[in-house]
């Protein structure tokens, strides 16, 4: 009788454990959200898309009940940071509230841009609660075919 030694992945063990004990606490909170009529406590990440063209770069983020004045745009080298707050509307009537699940509070996104950005030329557009940001690249980080000749 042979036996096969296998190699111990000190690394992927601790992964595996790790994603169970994930699982178990999502589907025991799953469970306790189910029982009690409550929604996680999280913070507010609102949802965005990098794209890039030829010439630009553009970042497309959602703030549905975000005012503009409360929203913050930087440039710095070449990461991009989007600040902002989204203010609860609160009545004075006492309501009794059974769930909520939309969240309010401050947020911040940023992303590394995959290249240099002309700071000078960025625009910003903020329509129907979508936050549209055009990033012009600078000459030197756009794409320049070669073409290739006969010797």
């Amino acid at each position: 009788m042979t036996m096969t030694l296998a190699r111990w992945e000190p690394v992927t063990e601790i992964e595996r454990i790790t994603d169970r004990f994930d699982r178990f606490f999502d589907e025991l909170w799953r469970d306790f959200e189910r029982e009690f009529a409550i929604a996680p406590r999280r913070r507010w990440l609102p949802a965005m898309d990098l794209s890039e063209t030829d010439t630009d770069y553009w970042v497309r983020i959602e703030l549905p009940g975000v005012k503009k004045e409360d929203v913050e745009i930087t440039i710095t080298q070449d990461i991009l940071t989007i600040k902002g707050k989204r203010q609860r509307e609160q009545k004075e009537e006492k309501e009794g509230y059974h769930r909520v699940e939309r969240y309010y509070g401050e947020f911040q996104r940023s992303v590394r841009l995959p290249g240099g950005v002309d700071a000078d030329k960025v625009e910003a557009t903020y329509k129907d609660g979508v936050l549209e940001i055009r990033l012009p690249k600078r000459e030197e980080s756009k794409t320049k075919h070669i073409e290739v000749k006969a010797a």
